[in-house]
């Protein structure tokens, strides 16, 4: 167990972040799905009558690949509406994290190896050990934000579910079914219809060659830039290094240096933190954080309805603040010493 003391008190305290994410460019996230469209014009006249044919794949038209998707049930009906799972939200910050925050030698120690390799999963075990055996090697934070069940006897202890939890909402959009194709809309008559959305190509080339690759030519779905998404982070038990990492995950978001979603070698998935609020819910003897001064004690909720509220004290966390907690982050990457040798 990588930290048997992550609950030994039970759950005192929960840090509740909200953010707005704009789409400074497109945003491409897939789910496996090929829909097809169809240009019915007479003549070779490209683009000139699309028609997207939604779960339908039709022997006379082209693949395209689809936007993720869910489904929900309203009265009789099953509408399908796009959205961004939070597994998506949850990968890139891990990867990032573990980019800048884990020693590279340690990699392989957050990356569990196939089953049946035998091998493989001694030495993954073996390197993931020394990395936690060291505090400062950046493993410890990762694997209690978010999860690491290396230990199948163990998989289901609540600190090997990682103390980070996310939740997306649907796009808000409404009537919203075109779909741009080069300044051409095209249409479709059932699908989602709560996000503007367009259809891009992408030609891969040969490496060597720079030719284009057989069957190279992709049509995807993304999300048009200028659309918004809205993201809820929640983190058990919170540390003052955690919300210095939520400090360098918006910092890296509004840079561009942490993406969303597929495709971000040829410039998609930046996003932009437009709208930001933190609060931070505490029992009255919880332990408190060593920045506790940045905070700020306050009665009322912006979650009018929160079940904490009367029960645990409520602090606001302003934005500008989560930057000083940053050097907090050093009692667990400092040195990102390397582990990965006796």
């Amino acid at each position: 167990m990588y930290n048997d003391q992550l609950f030994a008190g039970g759950v005192h305290s929960v840090f509740l972040a909200d953010w707005e994410l704009l789409c400074r460019t497109p945003m491409v996230i897939r789910n496996g799905q090929q829909i097809t469209y169809r240009d019915s014009a007479s003549t070779k006249t490209r683009y000139h009558d699309l028609q997207l044919k939604w779960q339908s794949k039709d022997s006379q038209g082209f693949e395209v690949a689809a936007l993720h998707y869910g489904y929900e049930i309203r009265g009789t009906h099953v509408d399908s509406y796009h959205f961004v799972p939070p597994s998506s939200i949850r990968g890139a910050l891990r990867s990032w994290s573990i980019r800048h925050l884990i020693h590279p030698t340690l990699y392989p120690a957050l990356s569990q190896p196939p089953k049946d390799d035998a091998d493989g999963i001694a030495d993954h075990k073996i390197c993931l050990q020394k990395g936690l055996e060291k505090r400062n090697t950046g493993c410890e934070l990762i694997a209690s934000l978010f999860g690491l069940a290396a230990d199948e006897s163990e998989a289901d202890m609540p600190s090997n579910a990682g103390r980070l939890h996310i939740e997306t909402e649907r796009f808000a959009g409404t009537g919203l079914r075109p779909v741009d194709v080069s300044g051409v809309s095209m249409t479709t008559a059932d699908g989602p219809e709560n996000v503007r959305r367009e259809m891009a190509v992408r030609n891969p080339l040969d490496h060597i060659t720079h030719a284009s690759l057989a069957g190279g030519l992709h049509h995807f779905l993304e999300v048009r830039s200028g659309e918004t998404i809205k993201v809820h982070l929640r983190i058990i038990n919170p540390l003052d290094c955690d919300l210095g990492l939520v400090g360098l995950w918006v910092r890296e978001l509004n840079d561009g240096m942490l993406r969303i979603g597929a495709l971000s070698s040829i410039g998609r998935g930046r996003m932009e933190v437009q709208n930001q609020a933190y609060e931070l819910w505490s029992r009255y003897n919880a332990p408190k954080l060593k920045g506790h001064s940045f905070l700020r004690e306050e009665a009322e909720s912006i979650r009018s309805n929160d079940i904490l509220a009367g029960i645990w004290m409520r602090y606001a966390v302003p934005p500008e603040t989560l930057p000083r907690f940053a050097n907090y982050l050093k009692d667990f990457t400092g040195g990102c010493a390397d582990v990965s040798q006796p």
